[in-house]
């Protein structure tokens, strides 16, 4: 699988962990539960962990860009987990244009990141 979502209600966090190209379909099948999460508990904290990025589909990319405008207001904290060299300053790079705090960490420190979010 290339993209594993996973909910945390009581802590108000969500997991996503993506290995590989991200499908439509790997898209469509997560997008709909991020809302409705989003809309069940309000502001919310994300770790994301990019094993391997291997591009996305286009369809995805006007919708992605939907969805986070719509919704970065109800993230108050990213945190990036990845060895991929360019995703961390990508990531810093993006996050300079929101009020949301995120934070890059290697995999090495995946349970730093996810301790950091939770945190919060």
């Amino acid at each position: 699988m290339t993209l594993e979502y996973t909910e945390f209600p009581d802590e108000r966090l969500i997991e996503i962990r993506v290995a590989g190209r991200l499908t439509r379909e790997d898209y469509d099948s997560v997008i709909g539960r991020a809302q409705s999460f989003i809309d069940t508990h309000g502001t919310i904290r994300i770790v994301e962990i990019i094993e391997r990025f291997e591009g996305f589909d286009l369809s995805t990319l006007w919708d992605g860009m939907k969805f986070d405008f719509r919704n970065i207001r109800h993230v108050s904290h990213v945190a990036v987990v990845s060895d991929t060299g360019w995703i961390s300053p990508v990531s810093k790079a993006a996050g300079a244009f929101v009020s949301t705090k995120l934070r890059t960490f290697d995999m090495a420190h995946l349970e730093d990141a996810r301790r950091w979010v939770r945190e919060a």
